[in-house]
Formats: C-alpha cells, structure tokens, sequence
C-alpha cells in the first residue's frame, strides 16, 4: 500500500513540475501595445448614441446561412419594441424587401434589457451590396452590407470583425 502512494506522489509530483516549467496556454507571442489605438477613437461617431426616441442601437450583422445568400441583423431598442422589420434593396433608399424578424427582453433582478431584435433576411444574391433600414420614422437608421462571392474553390473570401 504504501509502494502505490509513493508511486501516485512521484507521477503527481513529476507532472506538476512539468507543467510548471512547459509552455502550456501559450498559444502565441502577440503582446498588446501599451500605446492607445488610433484605429477609431473613442469619440466616433460609431459609438455615439443615435438620435431620436427608441432608435435602434448595437446594431450587427452576421452571415445567416451555410452558403452565404442570408443575413442576420440583430439590434435593440432602449425603450419600446419598435418596428421588429427590416428593409431592403439593392439600391440606397429604395427598399423594395422586407423581413420580419423576433423581439424578445429579460429581466434579472432589477435590470431590465433593451428590446432585442434578430431578422433572418434570407434569399440574397451573391457579391451583392445590399441596402437597409431599420426602425421607425424620424428614429430609424440606414446601413449597408456586401455578401460574399458565390462558393468554390478557388474563391477568396475574406471576413471582418470589430
């Protein structure tokens, strides 16, 4: 009995000391730079809060799809559902689309959530830009977006994040 304890504490102790001289979680060299980035500073206009009651904020885009011909447009608005469609086309301001998507809010505690918004607009052409509107009246806001090229091979495809 006493020969397994002392064979379980070396393994154990071996490892320990292993893993405490490795390299391990170290998956790259990048250190971020102490210097602030002057990639979009603070004060855009990106992260101001838009104009007009209940328009809609965090506004974001995903692909919707496996193939790339839908989108899914995600927003919230701070103080009432509002409008839960999209409008869209092809060309700026003429929005001959529109997809209705889901609004949903939770609570915890005592916050409560904005009202957030998903659209699946689906049925989209390849290496298209495509124009779009969400809210209502004087609070709504315009936006744009390209889908990617048609799959194949040899097909570049490049992809984007903030």
């Amino acid at each position: 009995m006493q020969s397994l304890f002392v064979k379980v504490t070396f393994v154990a102790f071996i490892s320990l000391s292993s893993a405490a001289i490795g390299y391990g979680g170290v998956t790259s060299k990048f250190v971020r730079s102490e210097w602030p980035s002057v990639d979009i500073p603070l004060n855009n206009e990106a992260f101001a809060i838009p104009k007009g009651h209940n328009a809609p904020q965090q506004v974001h885009i995903t692909q919707g799809d496996y193939d790339g011909k839908a989108v899914i447009i995600s927003w919230v608005t701070p103080d009432e559902p509002g409008s839960n469609k999209v409008h869209y086309g092809t060309s700026e301001k003429n929005y001959v689309h529109s997809a209705e998507g889901t609004v949903t809010n939770y609570t915890f505690h005592e916050y409560k959530s904005g009202y957030i918004h998903h659209c699946l607009v689906d049925g989209l052409e390849y290496d298209t830009k495509y124009y779009y509107k969400i809210g209502s009246g004087e609070s709504s806001r315009e936006f744009w977006f390209q889908t990617p090229p048609r799959i194949g091979p040899d097909v570049p495809y490049k992809f984007g994040m903030i």
